[in-house]
């Protein structure tokens, strides 16, 4: 007596292959809409790298950039950065300079040099040594402006330095370049250094 195969339901097994692959098509869209278009995994775990001017408060931005330098230096097996308050304060002073005065310069009228500004927060006070540099910048979403810093030389080299311990982040709504759409920038300051006592 001859043996007879039956599907479920009447079903071939063309029909399973072809359900089986349309679940997983629907379950591999759903990820993709989940995380949001462009949107890499590791990017996912900082909070509003894709925000674009307004969409939320500053200090989420700052919190966003310094979430992101920090997973680019991961990544790269180098310390995470702590964030420090008088850094934070030096960088947004100069921050709300360059924005004032549409100057996207290290160095504004009227204003001193990073070296002063980082030391009168009192960062250096007590300290034998100590370094620090700045980058400036001004895009639309926090992870556009890691991309830039990425994509030139001297901004990747200050971002990725191994010897910095500490990082203070200036942050505001527009572009400090006169002329410029100030509804579609937020412009950045973001100061890394070490210190020793």
């Amino acid at each position: 007596m001859a043996r007879v195969r039956r599907t479920p339901a009447g079903r071939t097994p063309t029909a399973w292959r072809a359900l089986l692959a349309l679940a997983a098509a629907t379950l591999g869209l759903s990820l993709c809409l989940a995380l949001g278009p462009g949107i890499a995994p590791a990017d996912a775990a900082c909070p509003h790298a894709y925000a674009h001017p307004r969409q939320v408060p500053l200090p989420k931005i700052r919190k966003a950039i310094t979430c992101l330098v920090n997973k680019e230096r991961s990544k790269r097996d180098r310390p995470e950065l702590n964030p420090n308050r008088m850094l934070g304060r030096a960088a947004q002073h100069h921050d709300e300079t360059m924005l004032a005065q549409d100057c996207f310069r290290h160095r504004c009228k009227g204003e001193p040099g990073i070296s002063r500004r980082v030391r009168k927060t009192g960062y250096t006070k007590h300290e034998r040594a100590w370094r620090f540099v700045e980058d400036l910048g001004y895009e639309n979403t926090p992870r556009q402006m890691i991309g830039r810093w990425l994509h030139s030389p001297i901004n990747r080299h200050r971002m990725l330095k191994r010897d910095y311990r500490d990082v203070g982040v200036g942050v505001g709504w527009g572009a400090p370049v006169a002329g410029q759409d100030d509804s579609r920038f937020v412009t950045y300051t973001i100061v890394f250094a070490w210190r020793r006592p």
